[in-house]
């Protein structure tokens, strides 16, 4: 059943994965730059097709096919499951698309080992998981409400941020934090090449997405469908 729901997935939102041609076309179009970060640009592909993935759930809310769903005589965990896996399978889809762009493209500098290098693959996880584990429950529960309203709330926080920063003289405290965020990512991707740290940064990404999924499973459960 798991397996007739993702081809379900795939054949009635193909136009989404579409969508992503312009965005490969882009990571071609970067891939002429000299000094392209390959790491980045597969990294950010994952990203955007783990929150392709994501956006099914919310898509097919607004029609009112999960409700259409939920009747069929299936467990609404096994419903909850398929939308992860349908994310996390994107988010690898997109990475190995970008990847396999810069391995493959004349004008690319970069070579198979440094297209599908382990920190890179590595990164490409944490940010597929991460992104999976904090949608899907929005999606599932409030469906593109859910998904539009948790991107407003993250910009809006973005500009008091800014503002704050700006107008009440916060500046220097505000880069002291991003600067400790983005020292603690460029930490967290040079030790990714060690195997006890994959291990545990591994299990860590596990152990959210299995907290997320359960949050969704009881979220879906409450819903009035």
């Amino acid at each position: 059943m798991l397996r007739k729901l993702l081809v379900k997935d795939v054949r009635l939102n193909p136009h989404l994965f579409w969508a992503a041609v312009p965005f490969f076309a882009w990571v071609a179009y970067a891939l002429r730059e000299d000094g392209a970060p390959v790491g980045m640009l597969t990294a950010v592909s994952a990203l955007m097709g783990a929150a392709t993935g994501s956006t099914i759930a919310a898509r097919e809310d607004r029609f009112h096919a999960t409700a259409l769903l939920a009747s069929l005589p299936v467990p609404r965990s096994t419903l909850v499951l398929s939308r992860y896996v349908m994310s996390l399978a994107a988010g690898a889809a997109a990475f190995g698309a970008a990847a396999v762009l810069a391995t493959i493209l004349p004008w690319s500098p970069h070579g198979f080992a440094a297209a599908f290098d382990a920190r890179s693959v590595m990164m490409a996880l944490v940010m597929v998981g991460t992104s999976v584990a904090i949608l899907l429950p929005a999606a599932l529960r409030f469906g593109l409400v859910g998904v539009v309203g948790l991107f407003a709330a993250m910009q809006v926080t973005g500009v008091a941020l800014f503002f704050a920063s700006t107008v009440f003289g916060y500046r220097q405290p505000m880069r002291l934090v991003f600067g400790r965020i983005e020292s603690g990512i460029l930490a967290l991707h040079a030790r990714l090449s060690d195997v006890g740290v994959n291990i545990a940064v591994l299990g860590a990404l596990v152990a959210v997405l299995w907290v997320s999924y359960r949050t969704s499973v009881w979220l879906v459960g409450r819903r009035d469908l």
